[in-house]
This record gives C-alpha cells, structure tokens and sequence, in this order.
C-alpha cells in the first residue's frame, strides 16, 4: 500500500531530460490505486513512441517504484523516482536510459479532478483495469496467445464509461464495472465475457488536498 496522497489520477504536466528544458509532447495518464496502478502514455506527433503499462507500485520513502506485470516494451530497468511536492504537484526525479546512456530526468505531474475515489483494481491472465474516480484504465496484453496489446483509456459519462483515448484505434479492452459497492477484494466479476478478480476496492477516499 502507498500513501493515500499519491492515489487517484495524474496527468504528466512535463517531462525534462539532462540538462534540456521541460517539454510535454504525450499524453500521459497514471491511474493509482492503493498497490496497484496502470500508465499510458500516447505521443502528441507523429513518430512518437507509445509507452503501456500496469502492475504493482512499492513506497520506500522518499521513492516510488513501479513494478510492471504488463508492458508493451519492457523497459529493462528499474523504474524508481524520487518524489516531493511542488505546492498541488507532484515532482518526480530520476534517472533513465536514452541510447544507452543514463540520463536524469524531472517530470511534473498534476493530479485529474475527480479521481480521488472510488479506487478499484482487476486483474486476469494477461489483463489489468484500474479505476481512479471518474476515469479507468484497461491495459490486456494477449501477444502470448497470438493476440494484440490493447490499451484504453476510459472518462465516465453518467452511468456508461466511454473512451477518451486509446491503442490501436480499434482496441477491445473492457471498461471497469459501473459499481464498486458490492465489490470487495478477491471477489469475481464477468467484464466482457471474461472473469476478472478485484485485487482492490474502495468506495470511498479522503479528499486529497
């Protein structure tokens, strides 16, 4: 579990590499739930290349740690950062590998209205949904079984969930359930014909500040 000020959902406002100046040139969503969370990241031009991915996150103060049980490209190393706080944004410093050369990096991320709660996470072979509020990410890589890696990335329009974004165009990834009252950890709920497990679910959540 992680501290309750880091749940809910970001959108990465920059992104500064070595010494360059801070530029955004992706889309960048992080859906965080207490343990668990999913990325996705589609480039603004064209030529950009997309990240994807969800697992588990670590807090080992003063760093966050993403464990991915799904990726499209593995990045093939750890993917720690140091964070603090800039006023209502989170500031995240690290180091990762451009070219084979270790460079640092700060990213800005600024937290999305209306994601503090309900959290709710699930999972399957291959699959992984997480709900921050009024937003979702589904993230099914079925490339083992001859498949694709589909990732999509929900905004809830009353009582539908409807998508604001995803890879490829035609992804099938199912939404989240439209409830989370009668769900509690380890029950099993049929999404899109499949059984998936809630690996966390909370209705309700402080209101962060």
């Amino acid at each position: 579990m992680i501290p309750d000020e880091f749940t809910g959902g970001w959108v990465r406002v920059s992104i500064a590499l070595g010494d360059a100046p801070p530029i955004e040139d992706m889309l960048v969503w992080w859906l965080q739930a207490p343990s668990r969370h999913a990325d996705l990241r589609l480039p603004l031009e064209p030529g950009g290349e997309l990240v994807a991915f969800a697992g588990t996150t670590v807090w080992e103060p003063p760093s966050l740690t993403w464990l991915p049980a799904l990726e499209l490209v593995p990045s093939g190393f750890p993917d720690t950062g140091v964070v603090r706080w800039d006023g209502t944004e989170l500031l995240e410093t690290g180091s990762t590998v451009i070219d084979g050369v270790p460079t640092a990096y700060v990213e800005r991320w600024r937290r999305l209205p209306g994601t503090a709660a309900p959290l709710l996470a699930l999972s399957r072979p291959g699959g992984r949904i997480v709900r921050a509020g009024s937003l979702a990410l589904s993230i099914v890589d079925e490339r083992p079984a001859g498949g694709e890696f589909q990732a999509i990335a929900w905004r809830q329009d009353g009582d539908a969930w409807t998508v604001d974004h995803c890879w490829p165009r035609d992804a099938k990834a199912p939404p989240p359930p439209s409830g989370t009252c009668s769900l509690s950890r380890a029950s099993v709920v049929l999404q899109d014909g499949m059984t998936w497990t809630v690996d966390e679910s909370e209705e309700m959540a402080e209101t962060h500040g």
